[in-house]
């Protein structure tokens, strides 16, 4: 499970893995592991924002695929904190939901410190051992600095002499054969882009906030002069045209989504 996250006080984005998923609603916290420059250290963060009163999320998703191994725990209500933690915590810490690593939850410890508010650097810790992610070991290329964007541009010629040949959005909800509506948001974009200058690129938007599709007028054609990577506050813009800065008012195809990973593939033999 990964996640974008916005350090209110820090005033900065960054992008990790889930370790652990407490409370629901008002109370909800996210362990996440903080970057280099933020001291690499694992420690919660609330999901919403409790300084006012639109209650806006802080933290994103980008792939909501949680660990198989994680387990769920859950007291009686809100204000009853699950049984192994009783006396252990402070009696004003809620802690009645658990979603997560067994082996963290088993660790009274540091799991102690965390839900005291602490953060616990990674080095030396449980986690350093324990580590996940979703970028690596993969054939996809993660579009996370202006380096990767640079590989990207290299390798695709900077998008010239290439067409979008299909774009496909799932949101990620559905009604089952129960009548009942799942309102999970993967909001994933699909994009699949023929070149003459390289091989086909496929290129998957997760946690897309925004999607404009402009196919071209009657009297026009669809090729690619030139396209834009651009990422800013751990999030991608891309668009089918040249731009220099985030434009939201450009008025051919654009995404803007919190990750982009891509490859090559054969498009001849690809359904």
């Amino acid at each position: 499970m990964r996640v974008r996250v916005y350090d209110k006080e820090k005033d900065t984005y960054f992008k990790s893995e889930v370790y652990a998923i407490i409370n629901t609603g008002y109370y909800e916290k996210l362990l996440v592991l903080t970057p280099e420059d933020m001291g690499n250290c694992l420690m919660f963060y609330d999901y919403l924002d409790k300084t006012h009163n639109e209650l806006s999320a802080l933290i994103n998703s980008i792939n909501l695929a949680r660990p198989s191994d994680w387990i769920y725990l859950k007291s009686q209500s809100v204000d009853e904190q699950l049984d192994r933690y009783k006396g252990l915590l402070k009696s004003n810490i809620k802690f009645f939901d658990y979603i997560g690593f067994p082996w963290l939850w088993n660790n009274t410890d540091s799991l102690i410190k965390l839900l005291n508010g602490e953060a616990i650097p990674l080095r030396g810790s449980i986690f350093e051992k324990n580590l996940y992610s979703d970028i690596n070991h993969t054939e996809w290329h993660f579009i996370e600095t202006q380096d990767d964007v640079n590989m990207l541009m290299k390798q695709t010629c900077f998008f010239h002499d290439s067409i979008i040949n299909e774009i496909n959005y799932v949101s990620g909800g559905f009604v089952d054969s129960d009548k009942i509506m799942n309102l999970t948001n993967l909001r994933k974009v699909t994009v699949k882009v023929d070149s003459q200058q390289c091989s086909s690129i496929e290129m998957i938007f997760e946690g897309v906030t925004a999607l404009n599709l402009r196919p071209p007028l009657d009297n026009y054609s669809g090729d690619i002069y030139e396209a834009s990577v651009i990422v800013k506050d751990a999030s991608v813009f891309f668009c089918d045209g040249q731009s220099e800065q985030i434009d939201t008012n450009y008025n051919g195809t654009w995404i803007y989504a919190y990750s982009l990973k891509w490859r090559f593939f054969d498009s001849e033999n690809t359904n």
